[in-house]
C-alpha cells in the first residue's frame, strides 16, 4: 500500500488473488474503476476497490452474467433479487443434468444403439400428462372388452406414473425403465392374458371376493412362504405342507372357494400367471416413480408356495 493508502494493480493482484488481466478487464468495463493513477500512469485503488472486487468475483463463480453485475454494483438490482432468480435458473439447470445423466446412465446400463439413445432422450423429457397417459393406454388395452372387478378395475386406472417436479436421477432412470416395459409387446400381451383369465374366473364364477382380501392373501403368502425360504424350508418337504394349508385355506376364503382338488388346480395357474417377474418389476418401479416405499418382491415367495401346492397336490410344475 502506498503512503496515500492506494494499492496499484499489481498489489490488487496479490491481494484479492485476481490476476492483472481479469483486474483490468474489469476497470475497462466500469465494474471497479481505477480511483486514481500513479504518477507513472499506473492505476490505484482503494479499499473499496478491494470489496467490490471481492463481490465482482463472487458473483461471477456463482454464474451471475456482467451486466447483472453491474446493476447490482448500481444498486439497480439488490442482491436479495439476483439471488432468487439465480436459484430458480439454477434448479432449471440441475434438473436438465439429472435427466442427462438419467438418460446416459440408463444407455450405459442397457448397452443401448443410437435409436435407444434417442428413444429414452425422449421419454426422459415426456410431460407429466404424457406419461401418465403411456401407462393409462396400457391398462386400457389391457382390461378393453373384459369384465373386470369394479374396485379392481378402478384401482387399476388409478395406478399412474407421478414423478415430482424435481425428481431424481433414479426416479428418472425408473421412468425409462417402466416406459420400455410398458411398450414390449410380449409384457403387454401377457397383461392381457392375466386379465382375460381374471375376467374369465368372475365369469364363470370361478373367482369371487374383493380386491381388498385378494391383497391380504397375497401378503400373507410373502410373509409365511418368505419366512420359509429364509429358514432353509425346502418346498417339497414335509415342514412346507403345513404352510400350504394354511395359505391355501386363506385362499379359498379370500376368493369365496370350498378348498378341493379343482380349487387347487385353479389356485397353482393363478398363482403361476401372477407370479411374472416382470409384472413385479413394473410394480416396484411405479412406487419408486411414485415416491412410495418399496417392497419386497413377492415374486420368489410366490414361486416357493406354488412349487409347494404343487408338490402337495401332484400337480406338475411348469413356472
Amino acid at each position: 500500500m502506498n503512503v496515500d493508502g492506494l494499492y496499484t494493480i499489481g498489489q490488487v493482484a496479490r491481494l484479492t488473488g485476481l490476476s492483472v488481466p481479469t483486474i483490468r478487464f474489469y476497470s475497462d468495463e466500469r465494474l471497479v474503476p481505477p480511483v486514481g493513477r500513479s504518477p507513472g500512469g499506473y492505476r490505484l485503488y482503494d479499499d473499496e476497490a478491494l470489496c467490490r472486487l471481492e463481490l465482482v468475483r463472487t458473483l461471477r463463480d456463482l454464474g451471475v452474467d456482467l451486466a447483472t453485475v453491474a446493476q447490482v454494483l448500481t444498486d439497480a438490482q439488490s442482491l436479495a433479487d439476483v439471488a432468487d432468480r439465480q436459484v430458480a435458473a439454477l434448479e432449471t439447470q440441475i434438473q436438465t443434468l439429472r435427466v442427462r445423466q438419467a438418460v446416459l446412465r440408463y444407455v450405459a446400463t442397457h448397452g443401448a444403439d443410437a435409436a435407444g439413445i434417442a428413444r429414452a432422450n425422449r421419454l426422459a423429457r415426456l410431460t407429466a400428462e404424457q406419461r401418465r397417459q403411456m401407462v393409462a393406454d396400457l391398462t386400457g388395452e389391457a382390461t378393453r372388452g373384459l369384465d373386470m372387478e369394479p374396485g379392481f378395475a378402478a384401482y387399476l386406472r388409478s395406478m399412474l406414473p407421478d414423478l415430482p417436479d424435481d425428481p431424481t436421477v433414479k426416479e428418472i432412470e425408473a421412468w425409462l425403465e417402466l416406459a420400455h416395459l410398458v411398450s414390449d409387446p410380449s409384457f403387454r400381451e401377457s397383461v392381457r392374458r392375466a386379465f382375460e383369465r381374471h375376467a374369465a374366473d368372475r365369469s364363470s364364477g370361478a373367482d369371487h371376493g374383493d380386491p381388498e382380501s385378494w391383497r391380504q392373501v397375497e401378503r400373507a403368502v410373502v410373509d409365511l412362504a418368505g419366512g420359509a425360504m429364509a429358514d432353509g424350508i425346502s418346498p417339497t418337504s414335509v415342514p412346507a405342507q403345513a404352510i400350504v394349508e394354511e395359505l391355501v385355506a386363506a385362499f379359498a376364503a379370500a376368493h369365496r372357494r370350498e378348498d378341493d382338488a379343482e380349487f387347487r388346480i385353479w389356485l397353482a395357474e393363478r398363482v403361476r400367471i401372477g407370479a411374472d417377474p416382470q409384472v413385479s418389476r413394473y410394480w416396484r418401479l411405479l412406487a419408486l416413480i411414485n415416491g412410495r416405499p418399496p417392497k419386497s418382491d413377492p415374486v420368489p415367495a410366490a414361486r416357493w408356495f406354488l412349487t409347494a401346492l404343487e408338490a402337495a397336490a401332484g400337480i406338475s410344475t411348469d413356472c
